[in-house]
């Protein structure tokens, strides 16, 4: 498959050889990456170096390492360039402070994602293997998750928040991620329900007051990089991070465009969920052909559409009374496709039905095919209820609403125009894995402190959607 440079990392060459069954879409990014043995490096770094990926490594680490370890931690750099992470993206800011935030973004998102990562359709969680990284490595600290009710936070908010903490608070929140020094560590666990969790830090991080360039700062390649260590001086069992110049940065997200448009054309990598969500991460606003704008709606809804539910059913009898005579419907896992429909209730859109019957009429054709969840938000997020005159607040967001043909005509409007999706994107969305289609003009005044749900399709008038940056998912601008 990939050719490896040095023949003392056979465990490597598994590794990427268990890759190739497990995930086409991150086998597809090292082939284009070439290995080399570095003795500058302690652990790993993944750069690029004359217009190509390297993967720079001490063998003594690799060899130190898992089979299953080593997929994490390839995975772990593949994400750090599919998330954009610049290393120096704040080069007047605490350069260390925003690394850190970027490794615990990544750690705790494949921590949260190790039962899933390597499914696919049609093959989920329960058969598939886990995604693993080494133990002792950074995750989102609990007093952030506490402090801000986000699981999944893009990491300039995560540098923000250990920016303004002091130095004593920095302290107590690594030997909070040591269980051995936090009792309390299981009981947190529960009450916030976060899998992730379960594999906290061995091993806090030491937090200098000054770097030492000798300890953990690596030149390489005219660049150089941070690496983190524990309060023991030892080498955490993570990446460095290169500094790299913006030319090369370019050339990065050159080629994780390439990657994702060749990746794009192979169905099983279609298929795969952590291609979709990575997909969804990185896409951009791009030139949109809206002459089909319902068709791509359409296919994007019937791309990204995977949920499963369990049902009971006569033709498979309960095998558990069987034995007693009786037959009773047994339990089967069955595919069951559903999607949520945000609309935007604010004054600023509901003042033109012609726009809602344009894009209504794509959702109505959906409920053929799909179960439609629908919300309202405005000020806030509500389900609707039917009342005689339209719609009104349910007062309930745990009893969904589901949309029927026509439903639409029924929606109505009591705002001036201020529309709040946090709590669409940050609480209802949370325990949800289907596809959402929001339909706003984009008038959001709390884009910036959404969190990231990937599987999202803005749909925006096209007269405005230059205006409109989504800040993940992807957007369709429609005409009338």
């Amino acid at each position: 498959m990939v050719p490896i440079n040095e023949s003392g990392i056979a465990k490597m060459e598994t590794a990427l050889e268990a890759l190739w069954e497990r995930s086409r879409f991150t086998s597809y990014f090292y082939q284009s990456v070439d290995f080399i043995k570095e003795a500058e490096i302690p652990t790993i770094a993944l750069v690029v170096f004359q217009a190509r990926f390297v993967f720079y490594y001490a063998e003594n680490f690799v060899q130190k390492q898992t089979t299953e370890e080593l997929i994490g931690l390839l995975v772990h750099e593949m994400m750090h360039i599919m998330m954009n992470h610049n290393h120096r993206a704040f080069p007047d800011e605490d350069i260390y402070l925003q690394n850190l935030a970027q490794d615990m973004v990544i750690n705790s998102y494949i921590k949260n994602s190790r039962k899933t990562f390597f499914s696919r359709k049609g093959l989920y969680a329960e058969n598939v293997a886990t995604l693993e990284i080494p133990h002792g490595l950074p995750v989102i600290p609990v007093d952030y998750i506490r402090e801000t009710s986000q699981t999944d936070p893009p990491w300039e908010s995560l540098y923000q928040w250990l920016l303004n903490q002091p130095k004593k608070k920095l302290q107590e929140i690594q030997s909070n991620f040591d269980p051995d020094n936090n009792p309390q560590s299981a009981a947190l666990e529960e009450e916030l329900k976060l899998d992730y969790l379960n594999n906290v830090m061995q091993n806090p991080l030491n937090m200098p007051d000054e770097y030492n360039a000798d300890e953990s700062v690596y030149s390489l390649c005219d660049m150089e990089g941070i690496a983190f260590k524990d309060t023991q001086g030892k080498h955490l069992p993570t990446g460095v991070h290169m500094m790299m110049p913006e030319r090369l940065l370019q050339q990065v997200r050159a080629k994780k465009t390439s990657l994702i448009q060749f990746s794009s054309q192979d169905s099983r990598c279609l298929d795969e969920r952590a291609f979709q969500k990575v997909n969804g991460m990185i896409s951009e606003v791009q030139d949109q052909d809206t002459s089909a704008w319902s068709h791509k709606i359409k296919s994007l809804v019937d791309f990204s559409s995977q949920s499963s539910d369990w049902k009971y059913t006569h033709s498979r009898f309960n095998r558990r009374y069987f034995a007693q005579g009786i037959y009773a419907a047994g339990r089967v896992f069955e595919e069951k496709s559903r999607i949520t429909v945000a609309v935007d209730v604010s004054a600023s859109v509901i003042t033109h039905p012609e726009v809602l019957e344009a894009v209504f009429g794509v959702v109505d054709d959906l409920t053929r095919k799909y179960t439609v969840h629908l919300v309202c938000i405005d000020e806030q997020l509500f389900i609707p209820e039917k009342s005689n005159d339209g719609w009104i607040q349910s007062g309930n967001t745990d009893q969904p609403y589901i949309y029927n043909r026509g439903d639409w005509k029924y929606i109505k409007t009591g705002s001036k125009g201020t529309t709040f999706f946090s709590p669409l994107f940050n609480d209802y969305m949370k325990q949800h894995r289907e596809m959402l289609l929001v339909i706003t003009d984009g008038q959001i005044f709390d884009l910036e402190r959404l969190r990231p749900y990937p599987s999202t399709l803005w749909i925006i008038p096209e007269e405005i959607s230059y205006q409109f940056t989504p800040p993940f998912g992807q957007m369709v601008p429609f005409s009338i």
